[in-house]
């Protein structure tokens, strides 16, 4: 059951003792009654975490930054003293980034609006899909008559079949009017 005590009344309650020049605890008390959004903000300053979240916010802003199609393409790995290391789909694509590069850290620092990404660095390898799920593939209904028609009699029945099967999921992917295509 709560309390029937508004937080405003507590508070003043506490102040009121806290304020008493005879209660030992009045220095503990004073200071337990400041806002957690104060306390973590000293606490982020005196324990030097600014640069570090400055530099771990490049993760949550890459997406917005790059664009939609890059970031589909890569994906930031880690961030060590300034260097940015970005895995990168392909080699196709890492060679595209090489040219990009200069431009994706300046416009990474004045997002995050200071100077967080010194240098990026490139790696080779699939970029890890966290959280996002691919498009459902769209089963479209099969013509067999189509099907028919495209597909010649052969005379190696094994080959006849595998061709059937490659037409008829060309048709569920793509449709009956791209069938024939």
């Amino acid at each position: 059951m709560p309390f029937p005590v508004s937080l405003r009344s507590a508070r003043t309650a506490v102040m009121r003792i806290a304020s008493t020049a005879s209660s030992p605890y009045s220095p503990l008390v004073a200071k337990a009654v400041s806002r957690a959004g104060d306390v973590l903000a000293d606490l982020v300053q005196r324990l030097d975490f600014r640069d570090r979240l400055r530099e771990h916010a490049v993760f949550t802003v890459w997406a917005e930054v790059v664009g939609d199609l890059l970031a589909a393409k890569t994906e930031p790995a880690r961030i060590e003293d300034g260097k940015l290391f970005v895995r990168v789909a392909n080699s196709t694509w890492m060679q595209e980034l090489q040219f990009l590069k200069d431009e994706i850290r300046g416009r990474l620092n004045h997002r995050l609006g200071a100077a967080v990404v010194r240098d990026i660095f490139l790696i080779q390898g699939a970029a890890k899909r966290r959280g996002r799920k691919d498009a459902p593939v769209k089963n479209h209904p099969v013509d067999e008559t189509a099907i028919a028609a495209l597909i010649p009699a052969m005379d190696k029945p094994e080959v006849e079949a595998a061709l059937r099967r490659l037409a008829r999921a060309r048709a569920r992917r793509l449709g009956p009017q791209d069938a024939s295509s």
